[in-house]
């Protein structure tokens, strides 16, 4: 797979999440929080492996 098809994949990734992977950080709320949505739960199982598999997962993806 070419680096700008790979790239594709990851900016249409971004657009579907409306944010950055490796830049998101949760507001994590002082008490458990059932009723908050995954943000990551927009994503097909294969984006996100892709996420994983490439690194895109940890902040120093980038």
């Amino acid at each position: 797979m070419s680096k700008q098809v790979v790239d594709e994949k990851y900016n249409q990734i971004c657009e579907k999440l409306g944010f950055v992977p490796s830049e998101y950080k949760p507001d994590v709320p002082s008490c458990e929080d059932d009723s908050r949505e995954n943000p990551f739960s927009v994503l097909e199982t294969s984006e996100l492996l892709y996420l994983f598999d490439n690194g895109y997962m940890t902040a120093q993806a980038n």
